[in-house]
């Protein structure tokens, strides 16, 4: 593990400049290896998390490879140092655990996912986005997501109230800002991803 001055995190690619340039003052930053994984963070505290994040990467490379997926050759885990750095890098609203672009994954605050319970599936999660096929829609790449990570067993088994709603709107719906319609998004593309693969295997699910 080595730990970054805020000058020699300058010189690292765009993603990485970006993510310095919101550390709070006076921060620093640690980067590790592990094969072809870079994770960044800005808690020292997140180190103790580094063997759980390794175990879930390597498990999900495993499995993508089942399924024929494939990693990209430099994948790059982000921890923020705290919810407000997460939505302020990201966009995204504070309760979401992570965001994927490309092969760059911004997280939580690894020691905030582990506290949760979340650490593991967030990785898996993620990991499936970065080898995921290109265009395949939203609602499709976020249930075959959560049914790739295991997330989706702890889904409530009662009706999500959108079995009706058009593919379009559900990928839209996966946009909203209010986190109890997102949750039911989410779940109703989790049905619809698991019921495809059911019927047409995995490999026909990522082939619609």
């Amino acid at each position: 593990m080595k730990k970054l001055s805020r000058r020699a995190l300058l010189q690292h690619a765009g993603g990485a400049f970006l993510w310095l340039m919101l550390l709070p003052p006076g921060a620093h930053a640690f980067e590790v290896q592990h094969g072809r994984l870079s994770v960044i963070f800005a808690d020292p505290r997140d180190r103790q998390q580094l063997g759980a994040v390794y175990e879930a990467w390597d498990a999900a490379a495993r499995d993508l490879k089942g399924l024929g997926l494939e990693l990209p050759a430099n994948v790059r885990i982000e921890a923020a140092g705290n919810a407000a750095d997460f939505a302020a890098r990201t966009g995204e609203p504070a309760n979401i655990a992570a965001s994927t672009r490309g092969a760059v994954i911004r997280t939580q605050r690894l020691s905030a996912l582990a506290e949760r319970g979340l650490l593991p599936t967030t990785v898996r999660h993620e990991a499936f986005h970065t080898a995921q096929p290109p265009g395949i829609p939203r609602w499709l790449a976020e249930g075959l997501a959560r049914t790739f990570s295991g997330e989706g067993r702890a889904d409530p088994r009662t009706p999500t109230g959108l079995e009706g709603m058009p593919d379009a709107r559900l990928d839209a719906e996966l946009l909203s800002r209010d986190p109890g319609r997102l949750s039911t998004a989410y779940r109703e593309a989790t049905v619809r991803a698991a019921k495809l693969v059911r019927a047409r295997g995995w490999q026909g699910a990522l082939k619609r």
